[in-house]
């Protein structure tokens, strides 16, 4: 079965071109075209799109779409999914970094065995009633720690394509509405605001199209990721194939130009200091663009001291995921 990877990308050229980079060293033959949707939702110069452009286009498994204004979060996925022609797709955003080889081919193989129809990592990121009525319905399981939740992250994530058309192909964001039936949860929502987040309105219809879904761990960056480690807690209870970053498109055009963390906790400072510790990585690993990487790297260190962020900790979070994707 032909492979593909839908990855979409915020405009932020370093974390789109590590996770290429990451790819193109670990695990390139597990895959027969990487489709990139770079939307500039972060609103980089003209000249940077144009290297972006010029870069990728040196990979012949890329075929690039790109849209010069942002144009959310599912719709990429939507503009990739009309244009694919694979058997077999796997989701990842531009902070998905994949360092290990054979993790991806191992999560399709599991689909072409017929073990499974799909491959996720779970989250709830859905209103109380919606989890409440899949929980009923489908006699879901949300006890214990780590992934869990009646949905999956749009990262990391495999299936069939014919699956992906199967739905309303809405993979944005979705609002329910009040006192309307819902056959895809078996019930009626009966309160405002119930929601679902990117992708989320998606699985809950894969769902119920019978899709069989087996799972991985996301291994989603955290905030006490040096803290982790030396417990082997969270994600260090097993081994780190892969990590998502987390909210990485935040940088240029948010935290990088001039817009401040509203953070009251110091878990939220921790998490901020966490996406810094990539984007640092991610902008010293990838080379060239270099007007553009001067005024990044000021971001960078204006965001720190404006924001009193913990230098030494940030050091150490930028160690320990260099060593861990081996950079």
């Amino acid at each position: 079965m032909t492979k593909a990877v839908f990855m979409s990308a915020g405009g932020d050229p370093f974390i789109a071109l590590f996770a290429l980079q990451l790819f193109q060293k670990h695990w390139h033959n597990e895959i027969d075209t990487f489709y990139i949707c770079y939307n500039n939702h972060c609103k980089v110069p003209d000249a940077v799109v144009e290297e972006f452009k010029a870069r990728v286009a040196q990979e012949p498994k890329v075929k690039l779409l790109y849209y010069p204004t942002g144009i959310g979060n599912g719709m990429p996925i939507t503009k990739m999914l009309e244009v694919a022609t694979e058997d077999l797709i796997m989701l990842l955003e531009d902070d998905g970094f994949i360092f290990t080889p054979g993790i991806v081919a191992e999560c399709f193989a599991r689909i072409e065995a017929g073990e499974v129809d799909a491959v996720g990592s779970p989250r709830f990121s859905c209103g109380f009633e919606v989890s409440a009525l899949l929980k009923a319905k489908y006699g879901l399981d949300y006890s214990g720690s780590g992934d869990i939740g009646p949905n999956f992250w749009p990262n990391f994530f495999f299936c069939k394509r014919t699956d992906l058309e199967g739905t309303d192909r809405n993979f944005a964001s979705y609002s329910f509405e009040k006192d309307k039936y819902y056959p895809e949860l078996g019930g009626v929502i009966t309160k405002e605001g119930e929601y679902a987040d990117t992708f989320c309105w998606a699985c809950i219809q894969l769902r119920h199209m019978g899709v069989r879904f087996g799972s991985v761990p996301q291994k989603h960056a955290s905030p006490t990721e040096f803290d982790d480690q030396l417990n082997s807690h969270g994600n260090w209870v097993s081994p780190i194939k892969w990590i998502h970053g987390g909210s990485l498109s935040t940088s240029w055009g948010g935290y990088l130009s001039g817009m401040k963390p509203n953070f009251t906790t110091l878990s939220g400072k921790q998490e901020i200091e966490t996406r810094v510790a990539f984007w640092m990585i991610c902008s010293d690993y990838i080379e060239g663009f270099e007007e553009f990487k001067k005024a990044y790297k000021n971001g960078i260190r204006n965001l720190c001291i404006d924001s009193e962020l913990n230098l030494a900790r940030i050091e150490l979070k930028t160690a320990i995921y260099k060593d861990m994707m081996q950079i």
